[in-house]
């Protein structure tokens, strides 16, 4: 087998007890949830190994040399990878005064008993043109990113608001 950027994590973790281990250390905040069983089902494979090096700021062929020395796994750095969408750094235009529904997920993150994905989902898909929807989520959902990348049509900004909590605003391009 070989692991390339856009190796899902779940893939990543099935090869051997120590990526866990490996994940987890470079950013436990993040990653710590990995140990739960229905957050490494549901969050694992919704995560590319690139977006996992783009969260914690280690260089991927790092990454991906770290978790081939633990699995005896071949890796690849895919010719013209390129780095991954992210949150804008200055807030957008249409956040203030923007009619604004909310999803708090921090209920969910505390118990992590839930998939967070459905009520953002929902909650995202209704969105009618140019309408601006915002959650609380314990994490910078930077894998909610490539989906709605694929989604088309939106544009989202993300900010963190304490240790603990983010404020994430989503809109429906108009």
């Amino acid at each position: 087998m070989t692991i390339t950027p856009e190796t899902r994590l779940n893939v990543a973790l099935d090869l051997a007890p120590s990526v866990v281990d490996y994940i987890v250390s470079l950013n436990p905040h993040d990653f710590e949830r990995l140990r739960k069983p229905l957050m490494r089902r549901l969050m694992a494979p919704r995560i590319t190994l690139g977006r996992v090096a783009k969260m914690v700021r280690v260089p991927i062929d790092e990454m991906l040399r770290k978790i081939g020395e633990l699995t005896g796994a071949r890796t690849a750095v895919a010719q013209g990878w390129s780095l991954l969408p992210e949150s804008p750094s200055k807030r957008p235009d249409w956040i203030p005064g923007a009619p604004i529904r909310e999803v708090d997920l921090l209920p969910i993150d505390e118990t992590l008993d839930a998939d967070p994905l459905i009520p953002v989902m929902a909650a995202v898909k209704a969105l009618k043109t140019g309408e601006v929807l915002r959650f609380r989520h314990k994490w910078e959902p930077q894998p909610f990113y490539d989906l709605w990348i694929r989604m088309g049509g939106l544009e989202w900004f993300s900010e963190q608001a304490d240790h603990d909590a983010w404020w994430i605003w989503v809109r429906r391009k108009p």
